[in-house]
């Protein structure tokens, strides 16, 4: 083969700004936050950082016979904020099932009804009358109440809802005997120092943002019906027959995969304790949120992962699914190996909680410790889904990101995980992504810049924006610095805001701060425009054997360039230069390439640059 040598040069354009002094546009209502040094300009929490708390003792009966949860639940609420807080308000999520509530998503008429009841509430001992009460959809609001800094509150509420059946919104029946059961109970709302209440409602689209606590849980169920859930599960003994304890046991300490239940073991129905009713009791510290999912019908594969070989702390992956479902049979290879990944790959974060299920259910959602995702048939979407998924354990449970505001903080970094990690989970699986949604909707009437607050994102650019676009940027990003380097930048800001709420302020400053590189020139042309990239190659002037490349940014948003080069001979070569080959404003790029065999043709572009119009993209030398 003919080597290639690649010499380059930089003709730049330079703009009036000097785009390494570019700042950020910061939203008004993050102003009093660094004034008061709740948070800091290099992306830190600030010496006066707070926020409150909630930790939730939860005692639920789930009948799958009528669907009805009913429970009651117990509240201890730290206002830690510097505010004297004059109401309380809930989310009340069941609602979105509510007749009368407003919705995004398509219901099924079977499945509207009365929403979630209140029985009663009770605040501190006291009675709360029902003219303090106002219920608005999925936000319920108490009014009259005075918590002064620094103080704690005892919430009770007892409560009933008729789960989902036809209409599986992230939580619903599954099928005759499984089920997930999320958002199942009155919580309160997040109140910060960006916003206050955080009094969105919830309409079936965006996502969650919820306050830290620890999670007491006791889950009474139908005698042969088994129970996973976010936390530990405290009482195994009492439900488990002696022969699955001992299995359960050795999964928790061992590398290989453990059948805990098995098709023999659902047609003998010897899993559980021979009672009428079991009630399953697990135990979480420092989560958000609480789900659980139960089956009288599914198989159970589990394994353990060392997740820090220094402590040697183990955390068991669990897949559980219905045993007709054989594409689902591989799933806990790639479960055990997206924790793996997370563990000592990227980020090289230690998986920080103690075991994460997947559950074989309608849709492709994560909840703390718990992931509900479908049987799909192609190989490809189960290994990714399995890491996106597996992902957000990092975004937003334990870096607790606001989803309802700003989802591309979590799914963009998800979304970034799918091509990152597949290759390394599932090597023989070849590694493909389709980006063709951002190209169609980049630059359209419709489209937003990604930092656009989730609820007002057009559905036709929702996915484009707050999942796919957002991690493609950290992918230009992650190229650039280098792979060690971008994941060092991103455990700092892990480290720095584990269980916190940062910003996109936050991250931004603190991958600038902790890489030493100031990314503000491509933060604010990627995430704060709508951009519609288009690179072109304007022209190719051959000089002897010197190829003079001209590459042009006719769109607005950078992107990385990426020459394949193909000789007469048939040999290649490929030129990359990073996102930073634009960070000075100029519009123009040229590439001197000199090769002793002649170019037959030049494209430019990869599988992840973004690209509004690909036809000025190819160089052929028979064209010229």
């Amino acid at each position: 083969m003919n080597r290639i040598t690649i010499t380059i040069t930089i003709l730049l354009l330079f703009t009036m700004q000097v785009f390494a002094q570019t700042q950020l546009p910061v939203a008004t209502n993050f102003r009093q936050s660094y004034k008061n040094h709740v948070r800091e300009k290099s992306g830190l929490p600030g010496k006066n950082y707070w926020q409150n708390r909630a930790d939730y003792s939860i005692k639920v009966d789930f009948s799958p016979a009528t669907r009805e949860v009913s429970g009651q639940v117990e509240i201890q609420y730290t206002n830690s904020s510097p505010d004297t807080l004059s109401k309380m308000v809930f989310k009340l999520f069941p609602n979105l099932y509510k007749t009368e509530s407003v919705r995004a998503q398509i219901i099924s008429k079977a499945d509207l009804g009365d929403g979630i009841c209140i029985e009663s509430i009770i605040l501190n001992g006291q009675k709360v009358e029902s003219k303090l009460i106002v219920t608005s959809g999925t936000n319920m609001t108490i009014i009259g109440v005075k918590i002064l800094p620094k103080d704690k509150i005892n919430v009770q509420i007892k409560y009933s809802y008729i789960l989902n059946q036809n209409s599986f919104i992230r939580t619903g029946q599954v099928d005759n005997g499984a089920f997930v059961v999320a958002y199942f109970f009155p919580r309160i709302a997040v109140y910060d120092d960006i916003d206050g209440w955080n009094e969105y409602p919830y309409m079936g689209f965006d996502e969650f943002y919820n306050d830290y606590g620890d999670f007491h849980v006791e889950i009474t169920v139908p005698g042969d019906y088994q129970v996973w859930c976010t936390g530990n599960l405290t009482n195994a003994a009492n439900v488990f027959s002696n022969h699955h304890l001992q299995l359960l046991q050795k999964a928790s300490s061992s590398d290989g995969i453990v059948n805990i239940i098995t098709e023999e073991d659902i047609a003998k129905k010897n899993i559980c304790k021979p009672n009428k009713y079991n009630t399953w009791i697990f135990d979480a510290v420092d989560v958000i949120d609480v789900s659980f999912s139960t089956s009288n019908h599914y198989v159970w594969k589990s394994a353990s992962v060392v997740v820090d070989s220094i402590k040697n702390r183990r955390v068991r992956v669990d897949a559980v699914y219905n045993p007709e479902h054989k594409q689902y049979d591989p799933v806990i290879g790639y479960a055990r190996g997206s924790v793996s990944a997370i563990s000592y790959l990227f980020p090289k974060v230690p998986f920080p909680y103690p075991h994460i299920t997947i559950f074989d259910g309608l849709d492709a959602m994560e909840y703390p410790m718990m992931v509900n995702n479908l049987p799909f048939e192609d190989p490809l979407q189960i290994v990714q889904f399995t890491a996106h998924e597996i992902f957000h354990t990092l975004f937003p449970f334990y870096v607790g990101t606001n989803e309802t505001k700003y989802s591309f903080m979590d799914e963009g970094l998800a979304t970034l995980s799918e091509f990152t990690l597949q290759p390394l989970i599932a090597p023989e699986i070849p590694m493909s992504y389709d980006i063709s949604e951002v190209n169609q909707s980049a630059g359209s009437d419709y489209d937003n810049p990604i930092i656009t607050l989730t609820p007002q994102l057009n559905r036709k650019s929702r996915f484009s924006n707050k999942d796919l676009k957002p991690a493609i940027g950290f992918y230009y990003v992650k190229e650039m610095l280098g792979d060690d380097k971008f994941s060092e930048a991103l455990r700092y800001f892990i480290d720095n805001w584990k269980g916190k709420h940062p910003s996109p302020y936050d991250f931004f400053n603190c991958i600038n701060t902790q890489s030493g590189t100031d990314l503000n020139w491509f933060w604010n042309d990627w995430f704060f425009n709508k951009i519609a990239p288009d690179l072109a190659i304007e022209a190719v002037t051959k000089k002897g054997k010197s190829y003079i490349i001209e590459v042009k940014k006719l769109g607005i948003g950078m992107v990385p360039i990426h020459l394949k080069v193909i000789c007469e001979d048939g040999t290649q070569q490929s030129i990359n230069k990073d996102i930073s080959c634009w960070s000075q404003g100029n519009d123009g790029y040229t590439i001197k390439l000199q090769s002793k065999t002649p170019v037959d043709k030049i494209i430019l572009g990869s599988n992840f640059d973004v690209d509004i119009d690909a036809g000025n993209n190819v160089w052929e030398s028979k064209k010229q």
